[in-house]
Parts: C-alpha cells; sequence; structure tokens
C-alpha cells in the first residue's frame, strides 16, 4: 500500500501544481536533522531522488558554518558524482537545488562573503530568527493598518541590514534586499 492511498489531502479549489509542489517538498526550508555523513552518501550515492534530498539539506544549512565545514572535504567528490544526473522537475528544473548547494559550500570554503548573501525567496526569515542567524530589528506597517509591509533584520553574523518582505503567489515567499547604512 502506497503512502498516497493512506493519507487524504484535501486540496483547496485554488491550488495549482506549483502550489502542490511547494507544499509536498516543504519550501520554507528549516535546517535538516539529516547528518553530515547521511548528506554525503545521499550525494554519492548516484540516486536522483537522494541526490535532491541531500542538495536540499545542504541549502537548508546555508547559514550552518560548522556543519557546511563537515561537508567541504568531501565537495569535489560530490561534484563528481552529481554532474551528469538529471533531476527532473516539472515546472522548474530541480538542478537548481543542486546548483545552490554547491554556491552554499563555496561561500563556506572561501569564507570572503557572509552566507546571508545567498538567501533567496525560499528563506523564511521566521526560521533564521528563531535559529539565532538574525535579529528583528523593526516591523513596518503599511500606514493606517495592522498589516505588516515588511521586517528589519539583521545578520547576526556580518551584521548587514535586510528588508524582508512576505509575499504570496502560489506560495508564500520572502524578498530580501539588503539595506545599504
Amino acid at each position: 500500500m502506497s503512502v498516497w492511498s493512506t493519507k487524504i489531502i484535501e486540496i483547496p479549489y485554488w491550488c495549482n501544481i506549483a502550489s502542490l509542489l511547494a507544499i509536498c517538498r516543504g519550501m520554507k526550508m528549516r535546517e535538516t536533522k539529516k547528518s553530515s555523513k547521511d548528506i554525503i552518501k545521499d550525494m554519492l550515492s548516484g540516486d536522483a531522488d537522494k541526490i535532491w534530498s541531500a542538495s536540499c539539506a545542504i541549502c537548508s544549512l546555508s547559514q550552518n558554518h560548522d556543519k557546511m565545514m563537515e561537508l567541504i572535504p568531501y565537495k569535489e567528490k560530490m561534484y563528481y558524482a552529481t554532474r551528469n544526473i538529471e533531476l527532473g522537475g516539472a515546472i522548474v528544473s530541480n538542478h537548481r537545488f543542486l546548483t545552490q548547494a554547491f554556491k552554499v559550500l563555496e561561500v563556506h570554503e572561501k569564507g570572503e562573503e557572509c552566507p546571508c548573501s545567498l538567501l533567496g525567496e525560499d528563506a523564511s526569515p521566521k526560521h533564521l530568527l528563531e535559529d539565532g542567524y538574525f535579529e528583528l530589528m523593526d516591523v513596518m506597517y503599511f500606514s493606517k493598518s495592522s498589516y505588516i509591509d515588511y521586517y528589519i533584520i539583521r545578520c547576526n553574523r556580518c551584521k548587514k541590514l535586510y528588508k524582508v518582505e512576505e509575499r504570496q503567489y502560489h506560495y508564500t515567499w520572502w524578498s530580501w534586499q539588503e539595506l545599504k547604512e
């Protein structure tokens, strides 16, 4: 019996395939609980699903320098093991997760820039604040409203300030804009 036949998932009438993929694949990334050993094993496995999952795990750890340093000695081996793997993707190629994973490893390996520069639409400021990587500096509301317009948050590592706007289309995403002082 498959997992899909044991669970009933109510899908709202407005849900399209992009929304469903976002829901099923957890676009709001939290730090993975996978060990470095398991990530390395999956990246070297030759299995597209395991490689995709391990790539997402690396991306989820983008702000965790200690975890990245455990993976860096295997970066070249992982690159050669994954370079010809087709990861699929219905609307957008899943290869973007693998590409981003190697960018994350490179930033930590070189140490020339803060990994906060890698944050994109899937980076929830709530999770980054809860994990202690950022500090909430201010919350800006729409004029004469109780609705939040954007947040001002600061990276605890490099002290850069960001304006972060929560947006929605097919799923919730965030716009990260570095603020120049």
